[in-house]
Order: structure tokens, then sequence, then C-alpha cells
């Protein structure tokens, strides 16, 4: 019996350390990504670029890749702006803020920048 409880509390608290890893839920809605970039330190940046086709809204590479509305690409925008460290960090990768698109981050803190 002692084994079978041991079991079930090694169960329960490796499932709470996984959703507390995560931060929050939401840490990919735009005011969870605009928290994020107005503090991101610059370990664990992806750029990646991506390609709209004729204006379509179809954009690919990824292929998963959503199209932001024009108000939230501004707040992902301003939000880089204010960091400055991370700005200086695109533009020496050769990504300009005009050209940013959406912005992703993933559980460990890391942040994906994708730009046309």
């Amino acid at each position: 019996m002692n084994r079978v409880a041991a079991i079930a509390s090694a169960v329960v608290t490796l499932a709470f350390t996984d959703a507390g890893r995560a931060e929050s839920f939401d840490m990919n809605a735009p005011s969870g990504i605009e928290r994020t970039l107005r503090s991101f330190s610059g370990a664990n940046l992806d750029i990646r670029q991506v390609y709209d086709h004729g204006g379509s809204g179809n954009i690919g590479e990824p292929k998963s890749f959503a199209a932001l509305s024009v108000s939230e690409i501004q707040m992902i925008r301003a939000a880089i702006a204010v960091n400055k460290p991370l700005l200086h960090q695109l533009n020496a990768k050769g990504v300009l803020l005009g050209n940013i698109v959406n912005v992703d981050q993933a559980a460990d803190g890391g942040l994906t920048v994708y730009y046309r």
C-alpha cells in the first residue's frame, strides 16, 4: 500500500511541476508575449523569415504560422522597441523592427521572432 501511495505522490508532483514551468497558459496570447518582450534578456532567441504569398494572408514556413491583426503586430513591435538590448540583437542579425510579423514563446522562455 505504501508503494502505491508513493507512486501516486510522485505522479502528482510531476504534474504540478510541469504546469508551473509553463508560467501561464496564455504565454503566447498578445498580453503574455508583450510582457515577455519587454523584459526578454536575449537568451534562446530564434529568428525565422516567413513569406506572404501575394498578400493573401497565407504565410508559409512554417505552415502553422498564423497572421496577426495590424494592432497585434503593432503591439509586438512596440514591446520590442522598449527592450533596447533585444532590438539591438535583432538589428545585428539583419531584422528590422518594421518587418517583424509575429513572436512565439516556448515553455523554456525562449522566443521565436518571425519577420518578412
